[in-house]
């Protein structure tokens, strides 16, 4: 045993006999059980209770108050709908609760094989204790973790916890004690996997003292509770429509009493102008084209877990990726071959001869490639060669081998070839298996290795090495029977490179990311090299940067535009990155599929995980799960994001400046002493439905080519701009001096006040009948739009119209204080309202939106 291994046994009390069964129930109770603690989950309750967390929801349950307060319960009544549905569109969406923590413990739920009292066995892995002598093989999870003290060609995965996209080979030698965490040769890690070999260990951490606990620690840290961008903007939105609402109740509260009014019919004309004000149907709209894009992005190989998660992404400025499995395929392949000069196509046909045999790795019944990522590379290779693997193998059946080692660092086997004779294929790092090789082929056969020629390969390896591709050297020798096997006097016979090659389509979706102004960051626990190389592939630019110069750097701000690759780092330090961006006044997303990557994840702005190669834990810490483990489905999530962002603005738009104009009219018509233009339930339908399913079917506009050419929607920017308001100022103007104009015209004509509000009743709804179409581009008007590019919003102005006629000419006329209109009437109201697209056509062509691509404006 090493006495570096010694010195920790004798520091935890125990022995390679293991501890005796009474002591360890002693450190049982000293230490606790070998679990991770759990934390306090969500209950249905407090989701359902974090759908009312809005200030526009706050607004909608004052209208209800007020409402029953004046006893207009078909008023309130209807708006406590609209909340309701508004609520249980999100609950439904967000009622997986977060269980990462409980993902953790599935993993440390297992069987342990433990030596006590000298004698091996099993127990439960939660009985596990520090001092305990663990005993691994391969396929076994690592129940604790522990110090290695005896191994024999030992290698684990630790992909899960370092990113590390190699397995790793053990050993008993000790490491330096500031070593990263995948560099601990010597250390084994609960919840990673025994890759191949076997070894003896000694537990040294259990339960919330391992590298998996303190992870499930970050997990487990209270945070401030974050909001998407989506939900900042409605809530400052709402909060400063409700100070505009209260004001214009206020000024016209005090104007009214001063004119001479009555105090009570004065309060209940005010709440009236307030509740006017509310766009009622606004939460619901938003939550219906939220969950519409879940569903647009299910198709997409999205599961989104958050509703607001959709444009989160829309506004993402940088994203975080990890490298294994996100970037690249997760599994090893070898990339290139080399040949010594004078080769002939049989020398490239041995080469993958050689690296079938000798190889432990097996091809199941289902075709699936299994054993060590390497082994399977070298089979995976030759068999796209052209190799019978079966055949292979009858032809040349093993009858001896010399499993690989970290110290020889070399694979023999022997085979028994056909005719009788002995062949003895060999495989290893090129530098030692180069130097016991003393011939090389060629097309004329084996010919000698001379130094000109030996140079030749070593030189070939080292440029591979440069692009950070895994090198193996291939050589052979015949054998006489009783020889045995000795690695000398070999015949070489050429290279094969190998990694963890990029996924095809991430080239083209970090080159999107790239044109639409998004900066694509690869987080990866590989080595330096590794990173950059696979980076350079990928097509992202940069410097790299390792976990031990991140730790010698205080301050992250002045190099997050330099550095775009970081390399080794751990789960602590990707969580430092995340926030170095966001507090540079990024959005970040944060991509990643292991047990490491969990605490980024839940720190960025929205966490996007895989779902089929990905963690339990992972996914359950994240917002959003890719079911396709493909970087380039973020792509398509981010411009659905967009898209959403931009419908977001035109049914806003659309909305706010119909309330505007309702409250400009009751407000003007008050002033000059009229009587009340519209009333309670009028206002109620136009905001809910007349207004509602225009809303709903902009919510649906399609896409603008130029979607993704744009920069990144501001985390700053307001739905409502300085060109939004103009606008708003223009169309609310024309609606409200068209609307009120034909009442009062109507009104002083006939003195009929019921005819002359349905005619402001039913101009109003027509003058947003003009407008849903004028709201779909701050650009384009109504003639370059086209009428048909969006189906449902002929749809949706065919049924807002039928429902309006349906109330002026039902016995619903009476609930709504209307009477029938004539066609002449209907004339007037259409040419009227045809004035609000000339003046749109108009601004438009001579008011251009600012920062057009930052606001996130359409068309």
């Amino acid at each position: 045993m090493h006495t570096a291994a010694s010195a920790i046994m004798d520091e935890l009390g125990t022995s390679a006999d293991g501890l005796r069964s009474a002591e360890a129930r002693a450190r049982l109770e000293r230490y606790g059980p070998n679990q991770l603690q759990e934390a306090e989950g969500f209950s249905a309750w407090k989701i359902l209770l974090q759908q009312f967390r809005s200030v526009l929801v706050w607004l909608l349950l004052f209208a209800v108050a007020v409402s029953l307060v004046l006893g207009d319960l078909l008023e309130s009544s209807i708006i406590t709908v609209i909340l309701v549905l508004n609520s249980l569109i999100g609950f439904f969406q967000e009622y997986r609760a977060e269980k990462a923590l409980g993902a953790l413990r599935k993993l440390s739920s297992l069987q342990a094989r433990v030596v006590r009292d000298g004698r091996p066995g099993k127990v439960a892995a939660q009985q596990l204790v520090p001092g305990d002598v663990i005993i691994l093989e391969p396929g076994d999870r690592i129940p604790a973790d522990a110090r290695v003290f005896e191994a024999m060609n030992f290698e684990t995965e630790e992909a899960m916890l370092t990113g590390e996209s190699l397995p790793v080979a053990k050993t008993v030698d000790p490491v330096s004690a500031d070593a990263p965490l995948a560099e601990r040769y010597c250390m084994v890690y609960s919840g990673t996997l025994v890759a191949r070999g076997r070894a003896s260990a000694v537990v040294t951490a259990t339960g919330m003292q391992t590298e998996l606990g303190r992870i499930a620690g970050l997990l487990g840290k209270d945070t401030d509770e974050y909001r998407s961008p989506l939900q900042a903007k409605l809530n400052r939105f709402s909060r400063n429509m409700a100070f505009a609402v209260g004001g214009a109740a206020l000024v016209m509260f005090i104007v009214s009493l001063l004119a001479g009014g009555d105090l009570l019919q004065t309060f209940r004309t005010s709440i009236s102008l307030a509740v006017a004000a509310i766009p009622e149907g606004l939460p619901a709209i938003v939550a219906l084209t939220l969950a519409r894009g879940v569903q647009r992005m299910v198709k997409n190989n999205a599961i989104v877990r958050h509703l607001p998660s959709i444009e989160t992404l829309g506004s993402s400025s940088v994203i975080c990726s990890d490298k294994t499995g996100t970037m690249t395929m997760n599994r090893m392949s070898v990339r290139e071959d080399f040949l010594p000069a004078g080769y002939a196509e049989e020398t490239r046909a041995l080469l993958y001869a050689i690296g079938a045999l000798c190889n432990d790795a097996r091809r199941q019944p289902d075709r699936e490639v299994i054993g060590d990522p390497t082994e399977a590379a070298l089979l995976k290779s030759a068999i796209a060669y052209g190799h019978d693997l079966a055949a292979l193998r009858e032809r040349y059946p093993r009858v001896d081998e010399i499993g690989f080692d970290s110290s020889r660092k070399m694979m023999s086997t022997l085979h028994r070839a056909p005719g009788g004779s002995l062949v003895m294929y060999v495989k290893g790092a090129p530098d030692v298996l180069v130097a016991r090789c003393t011939r090389v082929m060629t097309k004329e056969g084996p010919v000698p290795l001379d130094e000109e020629r030996r140079d030749e390969l070593l030189q070939q390896n080292e440029v591979f090495a440069e692009h950070a591709l895994r090198v193996l050297g291939f050589a052979w020798k015949p054998v006489t029977e009783g020889e045995g096997l000795r690695e000398e006097d070999l015949v070489f016979v050429g290279l094969q490179a190998m990694n963890d090659p990029p996924r095809p389509e991430v080239v083209d979706a970090v080159a999107r990311c790239r044109e639409a102004g998004i900066t694509v960051v690869m987080i990866t626990g590989d080595q330096k090299p590794t990173a950059q190389a696979i980076g350079k592939e990928l097509g992202i630019g940069g410097q790299a940067m390792s976990g031990k110069e991140l730790d010698a750097v205080e301050d992250l701000a002045p190099i997050l535009e330099e550095v775009s690759i970081f390399a080794r780092v751990s789960p602590e330090q990707k969580i430092r990155i995340v926030e170095a961006f966001q507090q540079e006044g990024h959005v970040v997303a944060m991509t990643g599929d292991g047990v490491n990557d969990a605490p980024a994840l839940r720190q960025a702005d929205i966490g996007v995980a895989m779902g089929k190669g990905g963690t339990d834990v992972a996914r359950e810490a994240s917002t959003m799960v890719l079911t396709d483990d493909n970087f380039a489905s973020i792509v398509k999530a981010i411009e659905e994001g967009r898209v959403i962002f931009q419908n977001l603005r035109k049914f806003v738009f659309f909305l706010l400046s119909s309330n505007i104009s309702e409250v400009l009219i009751i407000l003007i018509g008050i002033l000059v002493g009229l009587p009340l233009p519209l009333v309670a339930i009028q206002i109620l339908w136009v905001n809910l439905i007349t207004d509602g399913l225009p809303a709903l079917a902009l919510g649906l506009d399609p896409r603008s080519p130029d979607t993704m050419k744009r920069p990144p929607i501001e985390k700053s920017a307001a739905i409502v701009n300085r060109h939004m308001l103009f606008r708003l100022i223009v169309a609310s103007g024309v609606i409200t001096m068209g609307s009120l104009g034909l009442y009062i015209y109507e009104l002083t004509s006939s003195g009929d006040y019921l005819y002359a509000s349905t005619m402001a009743f039913t101009s109003l709804v027509v003058f947003e009948m003009f407008n849903a179409f004028l709201a779909r581009s701050e650009t384009r008007n109504i003639f370059t739009l086209g009428i048909t590019t969006n189906p449902w919003m002929l749809g949706a102005i065919a049924v807002s119209l039928c429902l309006h006629v349906l109330v002026l000419y039902s016995p619903f006329q009476e609930a709504f204080h209307v009477k029938p209109l004539s066609l002449q009437d209907w004339a007037v109201v259409v040419a009227v309202s045809s004035l609000l697209p000339m003046a749109d056509m108009l601004f438009k062509q001579f008011v251009k939106p600012t920062h057009y691509a930052a606001a996130g404006g359409s068309g």
